[in-house]
């Protein structure tokens, strides 16, 4: 169960997000929506251990490795699409074998098997989005956070890609402008934190 109380985080004298609680049965889903500046990729590089809060407690989240943090821009390597997604594998301990088997797995999943072998410079927006995805499955997370994860993919992209996430097993917390039924079980709007605090969706 992840559980956030009484969540603050300040940049100064700027107040970045305030949350009051926040609770997340393992296995679950949860969409966090909101405008620009309410806070929601703020929250997910807390939950990801990326961001100290200034106040509060965050428990329950899975330590670095079986925790995967999805941004809105995803960040290849040098290399190729293969050798990108077997990274986390390697950091791992994997040996060789074992991951190329799984990172070829994992393409294949997203549909990007036939790119595994192209430069990570010269794929598309989408393509770099699928090959980011792929990474993140080959890892086996317990807890995927993604930060706006459709971006620059096509409907049969974000099909492929929401599949992929829903199969895994795993929990997730997908941050979107706004709420969609697809995309998670239940949601919670953000509001900037000068305006209000924040409370579930209607």
């Amino acid at each position: 169960m992840i559980s956030v109380r009484d969540l603050e985080v300040r940049f100064g004298p700027v107040t970045a997000l305030r949350l009051e609680a926040l609770e997340l049965a393992e296995g679950g889903s949860l969409g966090v929506a909101g405008p620009n500046g309410s806070g929601k990729s703020t929250l997910l590089r807390v939950l990801a251990g990326l961001l100290p809060p200034t106040r509060g407690s965050v428990e329950g989240v899975p330590p670095p490795g079986r925790t995967v943090l999805l941004h809105q821009r995803p960040y290849l390597f040098r290399g190729s699409a293969l050798e990108n997604v077997t990274l986390a594998l390697r950091a791992q301990g994997v040996r060789r074998a074992e991951r190329l088997r799984r990172a070829r797995e994992a393409l294949a999943s997203l549909g990007a098997q036939g790119y595994a072998d192209r430069v990570a410079a010269d794929l598309s927006g989408g393509q770099r989005r699928r090959v980011a995805v792929a990474r993140a499955l080959a890892a086996r997370p317990a807890l995927w956070l993604l930060d706006e994860p459709f971006a620059a993919l096509d409907e049969e992209g974000r099909r492929v890609v929401t599949e992929v996430v829903r199969s895994s097993g795993a929990t997730w917390i997908v941050a979107a402008p706004e709420p969609t039924d697809d995309l998670a079980e239940r949601w919670l709007t953000l509001v900037p934190a000068d305006a209000s605090a924040a409370g579930p969706a209607a």
